[in-house]
């Protein structure tokens, strides 16, 4: 499953998902479908002419999500909750975009994986965890590509490969980035 690729998809469904919605706590409480829908790239309250502004928390394929929207456009924190109210992602997105610190957690609850993002790209030291905590890889991306050192370890935490990459001789996030997180869970 590829929940980051198609990012704006997904907010596309979150507006047109119908019947009952559960909410992230200790219990499951239904809520009230999404109100919401994108028009011309804006977020509007259904029947409204204004852009919304406020938190919209939805099901969408079987997990929770939740963002803040501020005039239609998605800004502030944004999470994603396995179907047992685990955190599954959190960050933080400026103008419909990511930015700044982003944390994926596999539905135990441990962090897979955490690292940062300057305008909707991933940007310097990254780092992927295994189920058990031990850093199993880690490297630098720059506007999006993989450069300098990458490193790999085993579940031992013992070095078993490293890779240079320049600016020029790697593959654009898009093409390479999100595809660590299609990795079922241990």
């Amino acid at each position: 499953m590829n929940l980051i690729v198609s990012f704006q998809n997904l907010f596309i469904i979150t507006f047109t998902i119908s019947g009952p919605l559960l909410t992230n706590s200790c219990e499951q409480n239904y809520v009230s479908e999404s109100k919401l829908e994108m028009r011309d790239t804006l977020i509007y309250l259904k029947g409204n002419n204004k852009p919304f502004t406020g938190r919209e928390k939805a099901l969408v394929n079987g997990k929770i999500i939740e963002y803040d929207i501020v005039d239609g456009i998605k800004h502030g924190e944004f999470m994603i909750y396995y179907e047992n109210g685990n955190t599954q992602i959190k960050g933080q997105m400026e103008n419909n975009r990511n930015v700044g610190k982003w944390h994926y957690f596999y539905e135990s609850g441990g962090i897979e994986s955490e690292g940062y993002f300057v305008d909707d790209q991933p940007e310097g030291k990254w780092f992927w965890y295994s189920p058990s905590g031990k850093v199993k890889e880690e490297g630098s991306y720059k506007q999006g590509r993989r450069v300098g050192l990458w490193k790999n370890y085993d579940d031992n935490g013992n070095l078993v490969q490293e890779k240079e990459f320049s600016f020029d001789d790697t593959t654009r996030v898009d093409l390479n980035f999100f595809d660590r997180f299609n990795t079922p869970d241990e």
